[in-house]
């Protein structure tokens, strides 16, 4: 069982609901569910489904379980910037490839921490009993990075482990 330290439950609660309509996290009878979240630390980037966290008797919450996400193969990023008077945005296209076409490619999960964006893009899982023919199911996709208040400058982008990086020449707004 594994302690979790507030900064990690935070990621794990908002990584993904920012950006999507999921399933909200439930907190019902001293048990936390979440249906999806991110770890993103010095050393690992990984997607999860079905977090469930319970209270210990000092109230702490505990991780119980967590089933991982197969990152999906990302072969091109490329990040194209719009600066207008008011506005700046920044959108990242991704193309790759899930592992099978009966996946579901997961919402992106984004996270910043200063001059630098984390991508997470995973696909979900075959249950025990479904099969699929075996071939890679090619996607694109365009995810929007968040750069209001950014100041003026290079910033790197790692989807999955494809690195790019963009300019901003301008503070956005």
């Amino acid at each position: 069982m594994k302690m979790l330290k507030p900064m990690a439950l935070v990621l794990a609660l908002s990584a993904i609901a920012a950006q999507t309509q999921a399933q909200p996290a439930v907190y019902r009878g001293g048990t936390l569910t979440i249906p999806a979240g991110v770890l993103v630390s010095e050393t690992r980037k990984q997607y999860y489904a079905d977090i469930v966290l319970e209270t210990d008797s000092s109230g702490n919450l505990e991780l119980v379980s967590a089933n991982p996400l197969p990152k999906v193969m990302v072969n091109t990023v490329d990040a194209m910037v719009s600066e207008d008077i008011g506005k700046t945005t920044v959108v990242l296209s991704v193309a790759g490839n899930k592992s099978v076409p009966c996946t579901i490619l997961q919402n992106a999960a984004v996270v910043r921490e200063d001059a630098h964006f984390s991508v997470i893009l995973a696909e979900s899982v075959l249950g025990p009993a479904e099969s699929c023919i075996a071939v890679l199911d090619p996607f694109t996709l365009d995810i929007p990075l968040d750069v209001s208040g950014l100041s003026a400058g290079t910033y790197t982008v790692d989807v999955n482990g494809m690195e790019v990086s963009f300019d901003l020449s301008v503070d956005a707004p």
